[in-house]
């Protein structure tokens, strides 16, 4: 664009400017690819940005807090400028819940939240052992 002012006395200035129109990041839906994982079981998500101007500047976080590299045994990877891998290698109990990808450059940011469900096979909290009771006696087993 070309502004030009001019006064009364005939006196006139001109500049030159340019206009750029920031893009703020878009993110594809996530997915782990199955409802409930299992215990031990592989995990991963891909964060992919499908718009928004570089540079962008991707990051995870579980539960409202940041992920850091190998944070209880989960690995986050770029994938080129415009995506992060999350990965579980081995999935367990602790791994369960909320994991969000945000996306953010000049223009503004955006995020996407999926939810991991763990199935973990059942675990005696008390091991039972035998008992002995005389027949036709009140039992109790705790």
């Amino acid at each position: 664009y070309t502004c030009v002012a001019k006064n009364e006395e005939g006196y006139s200035a001109r500049s030159d400017l340019e206009v750029s129109v920031m893009v703020s990041p878009v993110i594809l839906p996530l997915s782990f690819g199955q409802e409930i994982m299992n215990e031990g079981g592989f995990a991963q998500v891909s964060c992919i940005v499908t718009e928004g101007d570089e540079p962008l500047s991707i990051a995870w976080s579980f539960h409202g807090h940041a992920l850091s590299a190998n944070d209880i045994g989960i690995i986050t990877t770029p994938l080129g400028t415009r995506g992060s891998s999350l990965m579980i290698p081995k999935v367990g109990h602790a791994h369960r819940g909320s994991y969000t990808c945000q996306a953010s450059n000049i223009a503004g940011s955006a995020s996407r939240t999926v939810h991991l469900k763990v199935n973990v096979p059942p675990r005696w909290t008390v091991e039972p052992t035998d008992k002995q009771f005389a027949q036709g006696s009140d039992a109790k087993v705790d």
